[in-house]
């Protein structure tokens, strides 16, 4: 077997262009000059990285425009290549650096080149553009050709403008949006109910998620950041803004601009379409009068629920029974059997019986990291609430079933 190359230093991302993306009298993006003859070269390890960033964010399935299952690079300068890619209801652009042989506009298929590219050795690869479109590709002693596509075919992409960003730590912005879009619905009909609520007040910036069977809210002061009408941001771009801000040092700058948010960190910027609409007056299903409160190991509860909830009905509801120093989990009425496991709490109380979806307690009970839960009960009938014992600012509310 033929020795791998010998990897090169990695060439790291920089900072966003200054010049924004030209665009065309029909609106959509072309390259710097309209287009031209491409010649570049890249490191291996950059390009790989700079494609695995965007996968999520590329069409992936055949639609009516194939453009958006590509990526458009552009090469400006001697140093720079920019690469852009969008789904229509996502859009991200960033910049890293390439030695500029000649510069120019291509689109190439996103996936198909990550696959390949992934596969190579840790050596430099050469970007050739050829006559008709065409794109030759080459590390060592390996060559592909590829076919791609009108660089002024590529839709463009919101740009952040003038205004003042709104900061927030990117650690604080991922584990918010982590501890609330579990519980956005999955009904595409309930348009305003797909995507997380961002508002400010006060001193807190606040994240709700609901479907209307449960609620998760968190809150954060929030360093000055002001989102006073409130932003709903859709549920595509959520996992993205976890995936690419929630591990960085930095702050996340946060632009609105027209019906776009965009998340700035870095050599990385998201844009992201807003929902229109009006998001549920999710203050009114807050229980504010339950006044049992119980505290419970979390962890041991994940785990028991999850072994009583392999018995459920297809509803998958467990019935949750409290009695003085105890909480008994339950199913019956399934033909698959049934089960019964017994926690310690807190509770002193008289019997208190309550049944509650399986899941929708797993999802709460999985993403968060203190030790103990408390519930906050008022009847069998009510809303229960969920909160961290040892943590402020969390709120999950879970509608009950009926037993």
């Amino acid at each position: 077997m033929p020795a791998r190359g010998k990897c090169r230093d990695s060439l790291p991302y920089v900072q966003l262009l200054e010049h924004p993306i030209h665009k065309s009298a029909s609106g959509r993006a072309r390259g710097p000059g309209g287009g031209g003859i491409v010649d570049i070269v890249i490191s291996r390890e950059t390009l790989h990285r700079a494609l695995q960033t965007v996968q999520g964010v590329v069409e992936s399935r055949s639609s009516a425009m194939p453009i958006l299952q590509n990526i458009l690079l552009s090469a400006e300068g001697k140093k720079q290549v920019r690469l852009l890619a969008t789904n229509l209801d996502i859009g991200l652009r960033g910049a890293f650096e390439a030695q500029v042989a000649k510069g120019g506009s291509v689109t190439l298929n996103a996936r198909k080149l990550f696959d390949i590219v992934r596969e190579l050795p840790d050596a430099d690869i050469r970007l050739v553009e050829e006559d008709g479109q065409w794109v030759r590709m080459t590390c060592e002693k390996s060559s592909f050709r590829f076919p791609g596509l009108p660089p002024s075919d590529f839709p463009s992409i919101p740009e952040t403008g003038d205004g003042e960003p709104q900061k927030v730590p990117s650690a604080v912005l991922g584990d918010m949006i982590r501890k609330t879009m579990f519980a956005i619905s999955q009904d595409e009909t309930r348009y305003t109910y797909n995507g997380v609520f961002m508002e400010s007040e006060g001193e807190m910036l606040r994240i709700v998620a609901t479907d209307g069977h449960r609620l998760a809210l968190i809150e954060r002061p929030n360093a000055g950041a002001e989102f006073k009408n409130g932003v709903i941001i859709h549920k595509k771009a959520l996992g993205e803004i976890v995936k690419l801000f929630s591990e960085e040092e930095e702050d996340v700058d946060i632009f609105l601009q027209d019906n776009h948010v965009i998340f700035r960190s870095g050599a990385i910027e998201l844009s992201a379409r807003m929902i229109d609409g009006d998001f549920p007056k999710y203050r009114q299903v807050i229980p504010g009068d339950n006044n049992t409160r119980i505290i419970v190991d979390r962890d041991h509860l994940l785990r028991a629920l999850r072994r009583v909830s392999l018995l459920s009905n297809e509803a998958r509801m467990v019935k949750f029974v409290f009695t003085s120093g105890q909480l008994v989990l339950t199913t019956n009425g399934s033909d698959a059997g049934e089960a019964e496991e017994t926690l310690a709490s807190d509770y002193s109380g008289d019997e208190l019986v309550i049944g509650f979806n399986a899941r929708y307690c797993l999802d709460v009970l999985g993403i968060l990291d203190e030790q103990n839960i408390r519930f906050e009960l008022k009847d069998s009938l009510s809303p229960g609430i969920f909160k961290p014992e040892d943590a402020e600012g969390y709120t999950y509310v879970i509608m009950p079933m009926r037993v």
